[in-house]
Formats: structure tokens, sequence, C-alpha cells
């Protein structure tokens, strides 16, 4: 399978859950931020809507805003990733980052 086919085939292991969170990402090739909606997360991946493309393989620093329960505001996920995959959602719009967790900060 080359790196951005389009037919796509999840081979994660991991229990994946849906979030539609926001994000917020840098480019550690490029060094640009991008904006976009990480849409699942799972322990060692996840899946990011946004309008950038990627390079195969590219490295990003990964924050996920996750909303809080009640009054109780939680701290976002921040995470190194590193891209496997990118298939366009919306022609020339949106495209979908799969990515795997390389490294979570604390």
């Amino acid at each position: 399978m080359k790196p951005f086919e389009s037919h796509y085939q999840d081979r994660r292991v991991g229990r994946r859950m849906r979030m539609g969170c926001r994000t917020k990402f840098k480019s550690l090739h490029t060094g640009e931020t991008h904006y976009g909606e990480c849409v699942d997360l799972s322990v060692d991946g996840m899946a990011i809507r946004c309008s950038y493309v990627p390079q195969h393989g590219e490295r990003l620093e990964v924050v996920v805003i996750v909303p809080g329960v009640g009054n109780v505001p939680m701290r976002p996920l921040e995470a190194t990733v590193e891209v496997r995959r990118c298939n366009e959602v919306e022609r020339g719009k949106l495209y979908e980052i799969g990515a795997r967790i390389l490294q979570r900060k604390t």
C-alpha cells in the first residue's frame, strides 16, 4: 500500500474513542502551526481533520483541547505524532490525517 493511497484500511489494534475536539498542531518539518479537529483517539494513534496536507512520516506536535466535565476543566492532551496517512475528505478543502502517537507529554 502506498503511503497516501485513497483506499485506507484500518489496521489499528487499539480501541478508538470518537472525539470531536479542537486541536492545534505544529509541523516539526515546516514549523507552521495549523488548527483542526481530533475526530478519534486511541492508545497509539489519532485522526485529525484539517486543511493541511502533511508528508508521510512527518512529525507533528499536537495539542488536543479536551472539554471539561461540569465546572472542572480538563488538561489538554499534548503529544508528538508521526503521520501515517492522509485522506481527502472534501475535495481540496478538508483532509483526515491518521497519526501514530510517539510520545505523550505530561
